[in-house]
């Protein structure tokens, strides 16, 4: 099934027509120097810069040159940074301000370690089971805690997953919004839901279909909707999306030693029915089996939705 692309068209300059970065020592914010450019995206630019109140390192989120001038572009970075001062939770990103004029500046901690993306891409093995298992309930806890807030993440993905010291932290709010209608196919293509490519409504099990795309790459080494060949490749650059055309590769094709258990509640939360997918709870109980740690509290027995995974409880068990 074919679906037209998202009507938000960027309007970005190219990259060789865009003002440069800021230079190090920079001046971005009141107390805040640049030390260096990270990267730049269609709309923002991330810098490393100095904090001289906390005499630290930070990351700074701020509007490219071009795009100063998008109001939803404005808008999009201050309620992340917004959003982001109002959590705490140890398997989120910490904002530590955010300044609104003359040009929206978002402060968020430093991110020392990499993206479980990186981590795929480098790692020479695949991760064991426990480490799996463990990286699961962070994103569990992370989404149960982001949930109890009113909002929705809408973006997990291997990218937006770092790891620090055993620990799995989610960031980009970026996207982030309450359940309800969306927009259609706003996010990353690969990783959406059906109900976000179609902009249907979005609930928690949104955010589930996300814990499964990030744990089946994880698992597998590859995204459960990447094309498999040139015809697959061709559909989507015709801008179709794979996930309406057909289900996820087994992931026993894949890695024949996982668990039933792990495979099975990973291959339902990428159920293309909302309703069918597990609830955070249903999926933390199979994932705290798999850690071997019995004393370990994960679940709330009061809420089919509440999940308690301790901070401290490390990916590499």
């Amino acid at each position: 099934m074919a679906v037209a692309p998202a009507t938000e068209v960027s309007e970005a300059t190219p990259e060789e027509e865009c003002e440069p970065p800021f230079p190090p020592a920079y001046p971005l914010a009141p107390g805040y120097e640049v030390l260096a450019h990270i990267s730049r995206g269609d709309a923002l630019d991330v810098y490393d810069v100095w904090s001289y109140e906390r005499f630290c390192s930070c990351i700074a989120k701020v509007i490219r040159p071009d795009r100063r001038g998008v109001e939803r572009v404005r808008t999009r970075l201050l309620r992340e940074g917004e959003l982001a001062l109002r959590m705490s939770h140890p398997h989120l990103v910490r904002a530590y301000a955010v300044f609104r004029e003359p040009d929206p500046v978002v402060i968020l901690e430093t991110f020392p370690g990499l993206t479980l993306e990186d981590y795929i891409e480098m790692a020479p093995r695949r991760l064991p089971i426990v480490d799996l298992a463990y990286l699961g309930l962070h994103l569990c806890s992370a989404m149960h805690y982001l949930h109890g807030t009113g909002y929705l993440h809408l973006d997990l993905k291997p990218a937006n997953v770092i790891e620090q010291q055993g620990i799995a932290k989610v960031i980009d709010l970026s996207l982030a919004a309450p359940p309800g209608p969306t927009t259609r196919g706003r996010g990353t293509r690969e990783y959406l839901a059906p109900e976000q490519v179609r902009g249907e409504t979005v609930t928690t099990a949104t955010d589930v279909w996300g814990i499964g795309t990030t744990l089946y790459e994880a698992a597998s080494g590859d995204a459960p909707f990447a094309p498999l060949n040139s015809q697959e490749e061709a559909a989507v650059q015709d801008h179709r999306y794979l996930q309406l055309e057909r289900p996820a590769v087994p992931l026993r094709r894949w890695r024949r030693t996982l668990p039933a258990e792990f495979r099975t509640v990973v291959e339902a939360c990428l159920d293309p029915e909302p309703a069918r997918r597990p609830s955070l709870r249903e999926l933390a109980a199979v994932l705290k089996a798999l850690t071997r740690d019995p004393l370990r509290p994960v679940l709330d027995r009061g809420s089919d939705e509440r999940v308690t995974a301790p901070a401290a409880a490390p990916i590499a068990g």
